[in-house]
């Protein structure tokens, strides 16, 4: 006969609790810091664990590939197994379910199209899309997407929270791929500071327009609301209208 185990259960209840909990700490920790990386030592003053638990762990983390260590700085990400993980839940996934409503109305209101974007290391994901009354068919295409951040509108509202050196960073570490798109650092960095200043980011590109605000979900994760729509109809201050109702939308929903 098997016995149910509840969330109020103490530690210990049950075979291998200790063990999967340290492991549970030890992710959340470098999820937390996942662009910058966490070393030995930042974990083990986070978590309160010993040295050779913490190593000990983590490597069994890296060995399932739910961790990566960096072999030039050392430090510790959360590895693609982990990413794999978030991506298969995206079907049945409760941000679509919490954000769903309040996209609809934003869709509805606006006439435009409404997506919904989380980080995932140095990447953005677009989880869905509602379609407002001007949907445009090749926007469908971007849901499951991945693209670096800073290559789109709800993309570059997910740099609000980086920090000067963080972006330096997190160039260097995708030179290659963001001079493919023409993306240097100065305009990366431009990009990040206008939306900082503005609350949220405002796109302008050759047919279409968009605007996003950045908000975060939890202790570690992050997201954006972007709604983009044609050029001829997001004017700057039409965008500026907008991100403050998306900001409105979001409040509503995660308080």
């Amino acid at each position: 006969m098997h016995t149910a185990v509840t969330r109020n259960d103490p530690p210990g209840h049950f075979p291998g609790a200790q063990s999967v909990g340290r492991a549970i700490q030890l992710l959340s920790c470098i999820a937390k810091t996942n662009t910058i990386g966490s070393g030995l030592r930042d974990l083990q003053e986070t978590t309160g664990l010993d040295r050779t638990t913490v190593w000990r762990v983590v490597s069994a983390l890296c060995h399932s590939g739910l961790v990566e260590r960096d072999t030039r700085t050392g430090l510790f990400h959360l590895g693609l197994e982990a990413m794999a993980w978030g991506f298969s839940s995206r079907e049945h996934d409760p941000l679509i379910k919490r954000f769903r409503g309040m996209m609809m109305s934003l869709a509805r209101i606006s006439g435009d199209n409404v997506f919904l974007v989380v980080r995932a290391g140095d990447f953005s994901q677009c989880l869905h899309l509602e379609e407002g009354a001007n949907k445009m068919s090749a926007f469908a295409l971007n849901i499951g997407h991945t693209r670096l951040l800073g290559l789109g509108v709800g993309s570059i509202a997910l740099l609000t929270k980086y920090h000067k050196h963080e972006i330096d960073d997190h160039y260097k570490r995708n030179k290659r791929e963001y001079e493919t798109h023409a993306v240097t650092l100065h305009k990366l960095q431009k990009w990040a500071a206008q939306t900082r200043a503005n609350g949220y980011s405002y796109v302008r590109a050759a047919s279409i327009a968009g605007v996003g605000v950045w908000f975060p979900l939890g202790s570690s994760a992050d997201a954006a609301i972007s709604i983009i729509g044609p050029r001829s109809r997001l004017s700057r201050p039409r965008g500026s209208e907008l991100s403050e109702m998306i900001k409105q939308e979001i409040l509503r929903v995660i308080g």
